[in-house]
């Protein structure tokens, strides 16, 4: 895969795909809102041979992000391989009544994923591959007390993928949802509690890379949360609320 466009690429997961993605004959799309540290990250995969074509952008405005993926298609000539990984997480605060941090967690944990991977599909159906890829979470599977809305955005990111590659059968174009469970980010790093099975964010790149190569319909890892997913769709509610950490405390907006 040559032709590659990701988005919440100035850190953690994103980074680390472009950076282990990176080499002469590649062209990288990158998107994050961070501008600095994007045009960086840029310069470093330039000096290792790459194509990069950087862009300071919000994943929840549509027209840009359409706008972006078109410019991409052009340049590159085509897209073999999109990671929706721009996402956000908040602090708890639905009993306060708090619903502008919620909106925004929606419009780019759920909006953000659909407007990155919905403008690259009529080329890659035209093409007859590519992949499509969107980041969501092992707390997708089920909705955990305290996290209630960050659950909510990614079972619509895993429901949405799941559908489309439904849609996308016998064409070529593989989509999927990857659903990591605690990865050592920045995301992460505001967590007070204990993470288990923690991966580092390499350890997590290797499990993205090997699903994309064996295109699973869905993939959750490490193995242990993968092990874990049938028991969290069926615990009861007071056993969740017994053994989900403690909620978040703090936003990342």
């Amino acid at each position: 895969m040559t032709r590659i466009f990701i988005t919440g690429a100035s850190s953690g997961i994103g980074e680390a795909l472009a950076r282990r993605l990176a080499g002469p004959g590649v062209t990288l799309g990158l998107v994050a809102r961070r501008r600095d540290l994007l045009a960086k990250l840029a310069e470093d995969l330039r000096g290792r041979g790459a194509t990069v074509h950087d862009h300071a952008a919000d994943v929840a405005d549509t027209p840009t992000m359409k706008r972006i993926a078109g410019e991409f298609l052009a340049a590159a000539g085509g897209a073999d391989l999109v990671v929706a990984n721009a996402g956000v997480g908040i602090r708890s605060a639905l009993l306060e009544g708090e619903v502008s941090e919620l909106a925004r967690l929606m419009q780019v944990n759920v909006i953000g994923v659909t407007n990155t991977v919905v403008p690259f599909v009529p080329a890659m159906l035209a093409q007859r591959s590519g992949v499509l890829v969107a980041i969501a979470s092992m707390a997708g599977w089920r909705a955990l007390p305290g996290r209630t809305a960050y659950s909510t955005s990614k079972a619509a990111v895993i429901t949405f993928m799941d559908g489309l590659r439904m849609e996308l059968a016998g064409t070529g174009v593989h989509a999927m949802a990857v659903c990591p469970g605690f990865v050592a980010t920045p995301m992460t790093a505001v967590l007070k509690h204990r993470m288990p099975f923690l991966l580092t964010v390499e350890q997590a790149v290797d499990q993205i890379l090997g699903a994309i190569d064996k295109r699973p319909k869905s993939w959750t890892f490490p193995w242990q949360m993968r092990l874990l997913r049938p028991f969290l769709r069926g615990a009861p509610d007071w056993l969740l609320k017994k053994i989900t950490p403690r909620p978040r405390t703090q936003g990342t907006l």
